[in-house]
């Protein structure tokens, strides 16, 4: 199992807004799955997290460091998706929607190999407010 953060800086959108970390836990960074430090500059985003057509597109908001961050890099669940109520999506190769689950995030590793199984990916999503946190590859 394999977490992917996105795969480009996204920092060029013109639309993007500049938020201003005001506590801790609150803003996500989708490139290096880590929240914002209190007193950092965030982009507030519109991000598709999908790669091919499908009829479950769409932009959501993210946030992302406004600059440079360390892209995360692992096989493990990073500490940020443990702390939060996901929404998990398992889609097939036609980007088709297979099966679905809102978990609790400490949840996530037995969650993501039980609805990998017959999918070709996940989407997790912060259920709250909707916004794409990672794609986890079996």
């Amino acid at each position: 199992m394999r977490v992917t953060p996105l795969p480009a800086p996204l920092t060029d959108d013109p639309g993007a807004i500049r938020v201003r970390v005001e506590e801790p836990n609150a803003y996500p960074c989708r490139r290096c799955l880590q929240d914002g430090e209190v007193g950092e500059t965030m982009l507030l985003l519109s991000y598709d997290p999908f790669v091919g057509a499908s009829p479950y597109s769409g932009p959501g908001p993210i946030y992302v460091h406004d600059g440079d961050c360390a892209t995360f890099d692992g096989d493990d669940i990073p500490d940020q998706l443990t702390r939060r109520l996901l929404s998990v999506r398992a889609y097939d190769e036609r980007h088709m929607l297979l099966d679905a689950d809102v978990i609790e995030g400490t949840d996530l590793a037995g969650a993501a190999q039980r609805l990998l199984t017959g999918a070709s990916y996940l989407h997790v999503h912060n259920a709250r407010p909707g916004c794409f946190a990672a794609r986890i590859d079996g």
